[in-house]
């Protein structure tokens, strides 16, 4: 009998038959067909090559040794992982019955003795399918693939973010600080440090978006920070310079707010600069508010040098007094106007004693409200003014 041409699509298929002579004969015409055979002797022996070779198509002869046709095409279909793999019976069976049972697995029936030139054209119906299946196939690996490389990269920028984070000082009893992410990566950052005159420095950037990108925006700031403030340089110099950097590396709609807050012990004489962030709260030994900081400046990266000069804030912490400063991700829980967010956030504090107010506040972010969640980064600082000698004496 001629041999049809050869295929477009080469096929992977399993043969399972307890005849040799029948799957040598079945092997020949297909390999001649330009087709590859994965043969079996039995039920249990296709399913073990059905989870190791993932043919494109499974012939099956119903009645074998140790696992009948019948049960390893509907193990084969339970091991299929959503995927459907043409399947065909080979058997001399005329018990309607028995091939009606059979239907609710298979494709079909090729009867024996096996016409071969109707088995290819079986096979050649089965393209389309096959087809689309190798594309789920490839298309499957290459997002395992990529979702493999960007955990690899995460774990890695988690690494550097907390290897960086770590060279900061903790919060201790003078500057009670948490940054909460709304993704495993937070644009927002809180950086404290001490000078080596011991003067006090703290940076809330909080970059435009969330995640990765919000983290990437907040990176470059780390090293002028810290590096600045490790030489005791002014708060001017440290915020032009951060502004700088940004300008010079990141797009301009990649920019940053932040606040910037330098206290020297001695005088208690607080400067600050607030570009682009809620406003900076003072408040009393009763919790009332004295004064609110609002931001003068637009945030880094949009902000120029005569902006930065003219926006510097300057007041005096008594020990009676708390500074509590926020990102715009708590004034927005729940995606609340910011004016009623922040309205919400002085009820809290109002009343509120020292040493009480950082718990508050996390209180509040932890339990907005019947369902209202923060969908930002949120970062929170309270910088307590009777631990401020206390601690710079340590």
């Amino acid at each position: 009998m001629p041999m049809p041409p050869r295929p477009t699509v080469s096929l992977r298929v399993l043969i399972a038959d307890d005849n040799n002579f029948g799957r040598l004969m079945l092997k020949e015409c297909l390999e001649k067909s330009g087709h590859h055979a994965i043969l079996a002797e039995d039920g249990q022996q296709a399913l073990e090559l059905f989870e190791t070779e993932h043919p494109d198509v499974v012939l099956l002869d119903v009645v074998m040794p140790r696992m009948d046709g019948f049960e390893a095409a509907r193990r084969i279909r339970q091991h299929s992982r959503g995927q459907h793999t043409p399947l065909l019976f080979l058997s001399a069976l005329d018990d309607q019955a028995s091939k009606i049972e059979g239907l609710t697995y298979a494709d079909g029936y090729i009867e024996k003795p096996i016409q071969f030139d109707m088995l290819l054209a079986r096979l050649n119906s089965f393209f389309r399918q096959i087809h689309i299946n190798r594309q789920l196939n490839q298309q499957k690996m290459a997002s395992e693939a990529a979702l493999q490389q960007l955990e690899e990269e995460t774990e890695m920028g988690a690494y550097v973010l907390s290897r960086i984070l770590a060279s900061a000082r903790a919060p201790d009893d003078l500057v009670q600080y948490l940054v909460s992410p709304a993704s495993r990566f937070s644009g927002d950052v809180v950086l404290y440090e001490h000078s080596p005159q011991q003067e006090i420095y703290i940076l809330l950037a909080d970059a435009v978006g969330h995640g990765i990108s919000a983290a990437l925006n907040v990176f470059p700031l780390f090293q002028v920070f810290m590096s600045m403030v490790r030489k005791g340089l002014p708060l001017l110099e440290i915020v032009e310079e951060m502004n700088q950097t940004l300008c010079a590396i990141m797009p301009v709609d990649r920019f940053v707010s932040a606040i910037v807050l330098h206290i020297h012990p001695p005088t208690r004489s607080v400067t600050l600069w607030n570009g682009g962030c809620p406003p900076v709260l003072l408040l009393d030994e009763h919790g009332t508010i004295q004064r609110q900081m609002p931001p003068e400046c637009p945030p880094l990266r949009l902000a120029d040098r005569e902006m930065i000069r003219h926006s510097i804030q300057t007041l005096t912490l008594e020990a009676s007094q708390n500074l509590i400063l926020f990102s715009d991700g708590l004034v927005e829980i729940g995606r609340r106007p910011a004016s009623e967010g922040l309205s919400l956030i002085q009820q809290t504090l109002h009343g509120s004693r020292d040493g009480t107010r950082f718990d508050k506040l996390v209180n509040y972010l932890q339990a907005p409200g019947e369902g209202l969640t923060a969908h930002d980064d949120v970062s929170i600082v309270v910088v307590r003014g009777a631990q401020l000698n206390l601690s710079t004496k340590c």
